[in-house]
Protein backbone atom coordinates (compact mmCIF):
# COMPACT_ATOMS: atom_id res chain seq x y z
CA UNK A 1 0.00 0.00 0.00
CA UNK A 2 2.00 3.36 -1.11
CA UNK A 3 1.52 6.36 1.08
CA UNK A 4 -1.21 8.11 -0.69
CA UNK A 5 -3.47 5.36 -0.21
CA UNK A 6 -3.13 5.11 3.18
CA UNK A 7 -3.66 8.88 3.90
CA UNK A 8 -6.75 8.90 1.73
CA UNK A 9 -8.00 5.92 3.62
CA UNK A 10 -7.53 7.84 7.23
CA UNK A 11 -8.71 10.93 5.78
CA UNK A 12 -12.00 9.48 4.73
CA UNK A 13 -12.11 7.76 8.78
CA UNK A 14 -11.91 10.63 9.45
CA UNK A 15 -14.66 12.56 7.14
CA UNK A 16 -16.90 9.57 8.03
CA UNK A 17 -16.75 10.15 11.78
CA UNK A 18 -17.54 13.82 11.57
CA UNK A 19 -20.35 13.53 9.35
CA UNK A 20 -22.06 11.07 11.84
CA UNK A 21 -21.33 13.22 14.89
CA UNK A 22 -22.86 16.24 12.85
CA UNK A 23 -25.99 14.36 11.93
CA UNK A 24 -26.21 13.01 15.71
CA UNK A 25 -25.83 17.02 16.35
CA UNK A 26 -28.62 17.67 13.72
CA UNK A 27 -30.82 14.94 14.86
CA UNK A 28 -30.75 16.18 18.22
CA UNK A 29 -31.32 19.77 17.66
CA UNK A 30 -34.50 18.09 15.63
CA UNK A 31 -35.46 16.37 18.85
CA UNK A 32 -35.67 19.98 21.11
CA UNK A 33 -37.20 21.88 18.40
CA UNK A 34 -40.11 19.44 18.00
CA UNK A 35 -40.55 20.08 21.94
CA UNK A 36 -40.70 23.86 21.47
CA UNK A 37 -44.43 25.62 21.53
CA UNK A 38 -45.33 26.71 18.21
CA UNK A 39 -46.67 30.72 18.04
CA UNK A 40 -49.07 31.71 15.84
CA UNK A 41 -48.53 33.25 12.91
CA UNK A 42 -50.45 36.58 14.29
CA UNK A 43 -47.90 36.67 16.73
CA UNK A 44 -45.12 35.69 14.36
CA UNK A 45 -46.06 38.53 12.32
CA UNK A 46 -46.35 40.84 15.05
CA UNK A 47 -43.15 40.23 16.33
CA UNK A 48 -41.56 40.50 12.75
CA UNK A 49 -42.91 43.81 12.58
CA UNK A 50 -42.49 44.94 16.05
CA UNK A 51 -38.62 43.72 15.04
CA UNK A 52 -38.20 45.71 11.73
CA UNK A 53 -39.11 48.86 13.39
CA UNK A 54 -36.36 48.53 15.90
CA UNK A 55 -33.80 47.17 13.16
CA UNK A 56 -34.53 50.26 10.72
CA UNK A 57 -32.62 52.91 11.68
CA UNK A 58 -34.75 56.64 11.75
CA UNK A 59 -31.84 58.75 10.62
CA UNK A 60 -29.18 58.01 7.97
CA UNK A 61 -25.30 58.55 9.83
CA UNK A 62 -23.85 61.59 9.89
CA UNK A 63 -21.07 62.28 7.88
CA UNK A 64 -18.09 64.67 9.46
CA UNK A 65 -18.22 67.44 7.91
CA UNK A 66 -14.88 69.85 7.19
CA UNK A 67 -14.72 71.08 10.51
CA UNK A 68 -14.96 68.17 12.46
CA UNK A 69 -12.61 66.00 10.25
CA UNK A 70 -10.21 69.35 10.90
CA UNK A 71 -9.83 69.06 14.29
CA UNK A 72 -6.11 68.21 15.47
CA UNK A 73 -5.81 65.21 17.73
CA UNK A 74 -5.46 65.88 21.77
CA UNK A 75 -2.69 65.56 23.02
CA UNK A 76 -0.88 63.53 24.79
CA UNK A 77 -0.95 65.38 27.95
CA UNK A 78 -4.88 66.50 27.35
CA UNK A 79 -5.58 62.75 27.36
CA UNK A 80 -3.43 62.27 30.74
CA UNK A 81 -5.52 64.84 32.40
CA UNK A 82 -9.07 64.29 31.22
Amino acid sequence: MNPMTLWMQSSMFWIRLFKQQQDAYLRMLGQFAEKIPHETAADLAREAEAMKEIATPSETPKTPTVVEAEKPAPRVAELATA
